[in-house]
């Protein structure tokens, strides 16, 4: 049993069967530890996962898709998914339910505002391609979005390389990935508009952040098994903003998970 939280159910472990749709809980502890300032950090408890695969359409955990392309070895997917930046300010964002405090790290001197003080920014959808390269025990992918919602009217680019390692006890998996968010998207979440109305104003530009994961995932029966995950997320220049007090959100959970 493979247990993937807030990643493609077609992952080097496990490809889910055409037709079927999977139903799967993680019960445990972790947290998601929140960089803005005066941010509370998320608790996490219980973590769906929730995918379903068609001839074409599919859902897998927060993405909805169109595969035009699906090789051996690669498969092309127009995709669409809200965007995961506003994961920060809303709690119950998917990008916190379907996962996926830290050391502090104090940003350049300014004055600090918390996000209490600014107007929060919208729900925005984005849409565009993702393509894969899967071979026996790894993966590569690569999504390029921009926004189809007209909130942020910016664009983002994500690459990441998993592997897998199958021992006897269990699954361990590593990801490796870096995010690229446009001058006008990162702007649109941790700029300071006039509007806001805090006594300054910060233009945030374009920003790349890189970020590794790792789980361990060890079966107790074909329902239950046991999971271990950690995710490093480095914010890059996000971080100048006077929104941040850390240049890093770790998650970290533990659990045991159940597949229906």
């Amino acid at each position: 049993m493979f247990f993937c939280l807030a990643t493609s159910a077609k992952q080097i472990d496990e490809a889910i069967e055409q037709g079927e749709l999977r139903l799967g809980l993680a019960l445990g502890l972790g947290t998601i530890s929140n960089p803005l300032n005066e941010g509370d950090n998320f608790p996490l408890i219980a973590i769906p996962d929730i995918a379903y695969y068609g001839e074409r359409f599919y859902f897998d955990n927060g993405q909805l898709g169109l595969t035009l392309v699906d090789e051996k070895h690669h498969v092309i997917s127009l995709i669409s998914e809200l965007n995961p930046e506003n994961r920060f300010f809303v709690t119950w964002h998917p990008a916190n339910v379907f996962i996926v405090r830290n050391a502090y790290t104090e940003p350049a001197t300014r004055d600090r505002i918390s996000i209490s003080e600014i107007n929060r920014p919208n729900w925005a959808l984005d849409g565009g391609l993702n393509y894969q390269y899967i071979a026996d025990s790894w993966r590569f992918s690569a999504d390029v979005l921009h926004d189809i919602s007209g909130v942020h009217f910016g664009h983002r680019v994500a690459l990441s390389f998993a592997k897998g390692w199958q021992f006897r006890s269990g699954v361990l998996s590593v990801r490796l990935g870096i995010d690229y968010l446009s001058h006008k998207l990162a702007d649109y979440y941790y700029g300071i508009q006039a509007d806001d109305n805090v006594g300054q104003t910060f233009e945030q530009n374009a920003a790349v952040l890189p970020h590794v994961e790792a789980s361990w995932q060890m079966p107790i029966n074909e329902r239950f098994g046991l999971l271990a995950k950690i995710k490093y997320h480095n914010l890059g220049s996000l971080s100048d903003s006077p929104l941040f007090s850390s240049d890093e959100s770790v998650t970290i959970f533990t659990g045991v998970t159940h597949v229906f």
